[in-house]
């Protein structure tokens, strides 16, 4: 079956599917997500290596926007011009109030990560806190993506009803639900914050 949906992939040797998918991350993280879940799921890759291949990825990319943020605070002039805008000292106020859970929190809101962990970086949040917080966060998304596409890809039950196609699209559908929830609730607090 995955021979005919994706034929270089099957015909990929472990440690460069490992690779892929840890490179395919910086580009689309969420897409890399569902690839090494899928690529787990049908025993193209251990499904162990392709957890550590995405949980690379994810922290190589997440920690490269922090040092990013950090490198951007050399220069005056951006210092300058950054420090001045609201959005900024808004973040600032919020990430050096609740730096751990608001970093958590942000990693399963899509559109704020490169912002606000390059902000991170460039506001000098420690980097101990961000590390942290950021692979605690990694690490359950992951978890309960891979979690999700076994049940689903192993219940019995879903296969005999022939609903294992629809199963994954509901689940899909659920993950963008919960996403804009969460971002428009993270929309949300700075302006309560900031009264």
């Amino acid at each position: 079956m995955v021979e005919n949906i994706i034929p270089s992939l099957a015909t990929l040797p472990s440690l460069g599917l490992f690779f892929v998918i840890i490179f395919a991350s910086y580009v689309f993280e969420d897409g890399a997500i569902a690839l090494a879940a899928f690529v787990a799921v049908q025993a193209v890759l251990a499904w162990p290596m392709a957890l550590l291949a995405i949980f690379i990825g994810i922290a190589s990319g997440d920690i490269a926007l922090f040092l990013l943020g950090r490198y951007a605070r050399r220069y005056r002039r951006l210092r300058a011009r950054l420090l001045m805008l609201k959005g900024v000292r808004d973040a600032r106020h919020l990430l050096r109030r609740h730096a751990f859970l608001n970093l958590f929190l942000i990693r399963f809101i899509p559109g704020l990560r490169t912002v606000t962990y390059s902000l991170s970086g460039f506001l000098f949040i420690p980097f101990r806190t961000f590390l942290l917080s950021v692979g605690i966060a990694t690490a359950c998304w992951t978890g309960v993506v891979f979690w999700g596409a076994f049940t689903i890809e192993h219940s019995e039950w879903l296969a005999e009803k022939q609903l294992t196609g629809w199963a994954f699209a509901i689940a899909v559908i659920a993950l963008v639900l919960m996403n804009r929830f969460l971002r428009r609730r993270a929309l949300l607090t700075p302006a309560k914050g900031s009264v």
